[in-house]
């Protein structure tokens, strides 16, 4: 579905919530930008999330059945870099303002959330598909 087709459509929910780190408005890489895409059997989704902990447990995200998403997580200014058998500890300078985000928005219609799969990808974005009812 084109842009255009996309903003005609009245099942395109426009409203996007951003609270903490995402909605501050700072300088330094976006946290909270949403793209949406719709095929004919599922919809993918991408929020940029940069400066978020990849480890396991660190970033949430719900896909409610009526198509309703939550994506929460804390931006650090601290982290572990490892690199073959050396670990160094990292105090790092973000442009992106440090704390807990929440964003939460609505996807076209419902969603089979039994069949979701997620994938935090390592430049920041957080990818989504999650297949129609």
């Amino acid at each position: 579905m084109d842009a255009q087709a996309c903003s005609d459509n009245p099942q395109m929910k426009s409203a996007i919530v951003l609270r903490g780190t995402a909605k501050d408005g700072k300088p330094g890489p976006p946290v909270g930008v949403v793209d949406i895409g719709v095929a004919e059997k599922a919809y993918l989704f991408r929020v940029a999330v940069p400066g978020v902990d990849k480890e396991p447990g660190k970033l949430k995200c719900s896909v409610g059945a009526d198509g309703r998403v939550e994506v929460q997580g804390e931006i650090t200014d601290r982290g572990v870099l490892s690199s073959s058998s050396d670990v160094y500890r990292m105090i790092t300078q973000q442009l992106t303002p440090t704390g807990p985000f929440s964003v939460y928005f609505n996807l076209p219609g419902r969603v089979d959330t039994r069949f979701t799969l997620a994938n935090f990808r390592q430049d920041g974005i957080l990818e989504v598909i999650a297949f129609k009812k």
